[in-house]
């Protein structure tokens, strides 16, 4: 049996090697082995070897793998995730990460000015707790999102604008931050926050200013200006409305 007719057995059971799973990858995406070589500045002998399960004496790095998910906008989880593991299971997360890519993209220029801490003011649902609140974020290169409360996102950057959506370490809940791609280049924009308030559990939208360098919130809340211009929380009485409507309609 050739080697070829080996792999194409091997893709229809377990695909446990990160070998095999770029050789099953670089088929389904129909990418020439030439065009890998050409984009990783290597020869593509080296790639055929890369990506040959019985090729033992090129090893398959973490550096080579960053690489080629890079270059061809390969979800990474793939190689690092041990649970997918069959071609079925790749095709899932292949079909996922095209659905994403139909609306944010890969923008290198947006990435990089948002590298590194910001500061993010808003006024919170309870102004007993504070006048402001301050959140320092941090925005990394593999566009995650984590603040000073360990709540971790994801940064979504779409053709206009950008979408950050993080879950809360203690509730789970979802908060979703947008804001314009146009604006952060001045070192300061407003944003628009969608969040749960973490004593009610209450829908809040909120808009705020976030900034590279960490300001005086006295000037916070003069930008801000009055916080009904800025802030909205969901009345539980539209719940009961809703409640109401639904049990008219049965």
């Amino acid at each position: 049996m050739s080697e070829n007719k080996r792999w194409e057995e091997d893709f229809k059971g377990k695909l446990e090697d990160n070998k095999l799973k770029l050789a099953y990858i670089q088929k389904k995406l129909n990418i020439a082995t030439k065009d890998m070589a050409k984009k990783l500045e290597v020869s593509s002998a080296f790639i055929s070897k890369l990506k040959n399960p019985y090729e033992t004496t090129t090893r398959f790095r973490s550096l080579h793998i960053y690489a080629i998910c890079l270059a061809y906008s390969i979800p990474i989880e793939i190689f690092e995730n041990k649970t997918i593991d069959t071609a079925d299971k790749i095709n899932e997360v292949l079909k996922q990460q095209h659905r994403e890519d139909s609306i944010f993209h890969y923008n290198q220029e947006i990435l990089n000015k948002l590298l590194g801490k910001w500061y993010m003011y808003s006024y919170p649902s309870n102004l007993r707790l504070a006048d402001v609140w301050e959140t320092e974020t941090t925005f990394y290169d593999d566009y995650r999102v984590i603040d000073e409360h360990e709540n971790q996102g994801t940064l979504n950057i779409g053709k206009n604008q950008t979408i950050i959506l993080k879950e809360s370490a203690g509730s789970k809940n979802i908060t979703s931050i947008t804001f314009d791609n146009a604006r952060i280049f001045y070192n300061s924009f407003i944003f628009s926050r969608v969040s749960k308030s973490n004593s009610m559990n209450k829908e809040l939208f909120n808009f705020g200013l976030c900034s590279r360098k960490k300001l005086d919130k006295t000037l916070v809340k003069e930008i801000l200006g009055d916080i009904n211009g800025v802030q909205l929380q969901m009345s539980y009485d539209i719940l009961e409305r809703v409640n109401l409507a639904l049990e008219m309609d049965k």
